[in-house]
């Protein structure tokens, strides 16, 4: 009788000495057999021990992006961890360009966590990256725990205190993660060089990003009947050089810093960031402006109150004051935030292409028990309003980008007569006095 792949696995690993008590729960796929065994292999080279897996979970749901397993170990070595997070990059079709884009996601994660892994750092805000295969696409990393408590959970829950301190322990992480990264970033590209060698450089990704951008926004516009003149061409293209290419912020970010991508204790008030499959060597202030361009790559976005942003932007940015020579600089520090704030401004025009003619429901993530999130309202026209608006009045205070804030107002002024029933996005549920009732 032809054996089943649980029992092939259990039999397998027994008979190595590399498997006790199986309780092992997987699809029947042949493809997790293999990913499996060199698991298990990378981790006893990893440890120098021999390892004993006990069980593997599947976490993930089918159709997503990423499949997640709970490794559980032993080994009499105190230093092998009890269980392991494997995360590999699964393949959605066979195009070649999805294939780059795969490619590109798995080596950028790996690359991140392993170069904050190296660093030397009092309280970790990673995972501890433990390794991977670039045959099967898959990293090794720190389980953080069963329960995943998040940003969203303070954010669209209904205590305000509970959200205003999860913000603060959010943007002293994001400053940590950009003041330990910082003059270090030469081991990150030797790390993402050795996963995937024809990764880009980054002015290679600032060409890239300027030549894609650019003709979309022109065709964009000239939708809207707004026009580019060469004044307002000129500064986006500084707007992507300024956030590209080298310069005085400089360093590693996240790129898709959300709510749901990090794991938030409250107890011990630290927070750890997870998913770094958008990360890259741009300026910190990309990051470091998403409270005040509300989320601008989330599922989760709405507006973080007004009356917050300076207190907690100043906790971030005295963070990267201890590393950031340029942090310390007003005029320095005040330049490259509007650039960024331009930067998602330009991004977000981008998604007038898709709700022109009608209004589409961002899909939602998970959403916590508990949370007053409404699936419903989860909308893109608002976000586009709300991040026209942030930057139009960040770079008027600070007398900045003029071609491209006549150009936002422009903007503003045509998609309020096409869409006259839509508004700016609300604060998140957490700080709306009428949490109970449906918003924006």
């Amino acid at each position: 009788m032809k054996k089943t792949l649980l029992s092939l696995i259990a039999s397998t690993l027994t008979a190595t000495s590399l498997i006790a008590a199986p309780q092992i729960i997987i699809p029947e796929q042949s493809t997790h057999f293999e990913i499996v065994k060199d698991a298990i292999d990378i981790l006893s080279k990893r440890f120098e021990a021999t390892i004993q897996m006990q069980s593997v979970i599947q976490l993930s749901e089918p159709q997503r992006r990423n499949l997640l397993l709970r490794i559980y170990l032993q080994s009499p070595h105190i230093q092998v961890p009890r269980s392991v997070i494997l995360k590999q990059t699964l393949s959605q079709d066979s195009s070649k360009q999805e294939d780059d884009q795969i490619i590109g996601r798995f080596a950028r994660d790996w690359a991140g966590l392993e170069f904050l892994s190296s660093l030397e750092v009092e309280h970790p805000i990673t995972p501890q990256f433990y390794g991977g295969s670039t045959n099967y696409r898959f990293i090794l990393i720190e389980d953080l725990g069963e329960n995943h408590v998040s940003l969203v959970d303070s954010l669209t829950g209904g205590n305000k205190d509970l959200a205003k301190e999860a913000l603060l322990r959010f943007v002293k992480c994001l400053g940590q993660l950009h003041a330990d990264g910082y003059g270090k970033t030469e081991t990150y590209f030797k790390i993402l060089k050795k996963i995937r060698p024809q990764a880009e450089s980054q002015e290679e990704k600032y060409l890239i990003t300027l030549d894609k951008t650019l003709p979309r926004l022109e065709s964009l516009l000239s939708q809207l009947h707004v026009t580019l003149p060469e004044s307002a061409r000129s500064e986006i293209a500084e707007v992507f050089k300024a956030n590209l290419t080298p310069g005085p912020f400089t360093t590693l970010i996240h790129g898709d810093i959300c709510p749901d991508n990090l794991f938030d204790d409250r107890e011990t008030n630290e927070l750890r960031l997870i998913d770094f499959e958008w990360g890259f060597v741009k300026s910190a202030l990309l990051d470091g402006t998403y409270l005040r361009m509300s989320f601008p790559t989330c599922w989760c976005a709405k507006r973080v109150p007004d009356e917050l942003l300076p207190s907690l932007e100043e906790a971030y940015r005295q963070e990267l004051i201890k590393t950031i020579p340029a942090a310390a600089n007003d005029a320095e520090y005040n330049n490259a935030y509007v650039q960024a704030c331009a930067f998602w401004m330009l991004k977000s025009v981008l998604f007038i292409e898709d709700v022109l003619e009608h209004e589409e429901n961002w899909p939602s993530g998970d959403i916590p028990p508990e949370s007053l999130w409404k699936l419903e309202k989860n909308l893109l026209r608002p976000r586009v309003l709300s991040r026209l608006h942030a930057f139009i009045d960040i770079a008027k205070q600070h007398k900045k980008l003029s071609h491209l804030v006549s150009m936002a107002e422009q903007i503003l002024r045509e998609l309020h007569t096409r869409w006259p029933d839509s508004r700016p996005l609300d604060v998140y549920p957490a700080f709306n006095e009428n949490s109970e009732l449906e918003t924006i």
